[in-house]
């Protein structure tokens, strides 16, 4: 790995592990349960800068979808379900929104996903598909993309809905080059089919690995401070 792309992976990390380590809730200490207000997540300033456009017509849900998809780059998964319903909360008709809950739902190259998971992800897929006619086309060709990731009754082995989403991602980036948040997503489902498995014992390529090298190198070259791209190279 170059040199350069490390030290820029090494200080979009840093940002991102604020943004694993930032609070994700609200309330006033010594005030009683009965008079605070429903806890909602906190729309954090200091944890890094990104910014997906979705169709809302709210500019807070706008923020806190940033914030998700912040959060799910940097592995704070819990946090970015939360930040995605908050979006969800403020616009109830956005669409993107409810795709944010469920990919921050699924598995992740730390951790697999069990059945409550898959059926709220299938679930808040499901909501967001039956909102994608007022989302653009290409808002629509990620949801649809997710939404091979999940089954309404999930099986105990994933491995074909992995893939399949897999699949779905690497086509949605070679419809739309210009997307840098869907390389980086493509890349990273791929790297979901082989969980720290990346290389033979004898040091060559599994059948995606370079390709997610290459994908995420693309990315990196184009927007050097892209947070996914640089933590998932890492």
């Amino acid at each position: 790995m170059r040199r350069t792309t490390l030290r820029l992976g090494l200080t979009a990390a840093a940002a991102l592990l604020l943004a694993c380590q930032a609070g994700d809730s609200t309330g006033a200490p010594g005030t009683a349960a009965s008079e605070l207000e429903p806890r909602r997540p906190v729309l954090h300033d200091d944890i890094g800068d990104l910014h997906h456009p979705i169709t809302t017509s709210s500019p807070q849900a706008q923020a806190y979808f940033d914030q998700g998809l912040l959060l799910t780059f940097g592995f704070n998964h819990e946090a970015a379900v939360d930040s995605f319903q908050e979006a969800a909360r403020l616009d109830p008709d956005c669409a993107m929104c409810f795709w944010g809950v469920a990919l921050a739902l699924g598995p992740n190259i730390n951790a697999p996903m069990g059945a409550e998971a898959g059926r709220a992800a299938f679930a808040a897929i499901q909501e967001a598909r039956q909102r994608a006619a007022g989302a653009s086309a290409a808002e629509q060709a990620y949801i649809e993309a997710l939404a091979t990731r999940y089954a309404a009754d999930p099986p105990a082995q994933r491995a074909a809905l992995d893939r399949a989403y897999a699949e779905a991602m690497r086509a949605l980036t070679r419809a739309h080059p210009d997307d840098l948040d869907a390389a980086t997503l493509a890349a990273e489902a791929m790297m979901d089919l082989m969980p720290w498995d990346y290389w033979t014992p004898d040091g060559k390529p599994r059948e995606y690995t370079q390709e997610v090298v290459d994908t995420l190198d693309a990315v990196l070259r184009r927007d050097p401070d892209h947070p996914g791209a640089n933590h998932y190279l890492i």
